[in-house]
């Protein structure tokens, strides 16, 4: 079964999604088999899209990851300011 989703993030300043997506790079290198994760920036975007032909449950413990992952990047770019 194949499960897909697509994340999409505004920010204030176009610098701050390449800040973020340079952040999660090396969280995605570990992805599951079967398991693709592509992040772009479009403007002031972040747009992250996860795939898997794997069991759901392993698809929906990566996306939470991700989102964990995102969060601590966020988190950590607000601090910055």
């Amino acid at each position: 079964m194949k499960s897909r989703i697509a994340i999409h993030r505004e920010y204030g300043d176009a610098k701050s999604p390449k800040r973020v997506m340079k952040a999660l790079l090396p969280d995605n290198s570990g992805a599951p088999k079967g398991t693709m994760i592509a992040m772009r920036t479009e403007g002031k975007a972040l747009i992250i899209e996860v795939s898997s032909d794997g069991d759901l449950q392993s698809f929906l413990r990566t996306v939470d990851d991700l989102l964990l992952c995102l969060q601590a990047a966020e988190g950590a770019l607000k601090g910055s300011r």
